[in-house]
């Protein structure tokens, strides 16, 4: 199965690649959730994950910075979600 990859230019006027993990719509706030990765790891050996908010536009998705704390709280809680249900079904 092909991954949906996101492509990004940060700060510096580079190119990011993210892949998408998971896609989430949120019916109280009425509001979609995206977690990603650029498949780097901390130093701990994490993989790196984020989330944001994000609008679809034509054939393209605008990341938007989660605003208040219950978009963070949502986007923090999926992210958990997600990880153990990816961890479980490896085991």
């Amino acid at each position: 199965m092909e991954r949906l990859v996101i492509n990004s230019i940060d700060e510096y006027g580079n190119e990011v690649l993210f892949e998408v993990i998971a896609t989430y719509h949120d019916d109280k706030l009425n509001k979609d959730f995206i977690i990603y990765t650029d498949k780097t790891y901390d130093e701990k050996g994490k993989l790196n994950v984020y989330y944001s908010l994000y609008e679809k536009c034509d054939n393209n998705i605008k990341l938007i910075n989660t605003e208040n704390s219950e978009e963070r709280k949502i986007g923090l809680m999926l992210i958990k979600e997600i990880m153990k249900n990816m961890i479980s079904a490896m085991n």
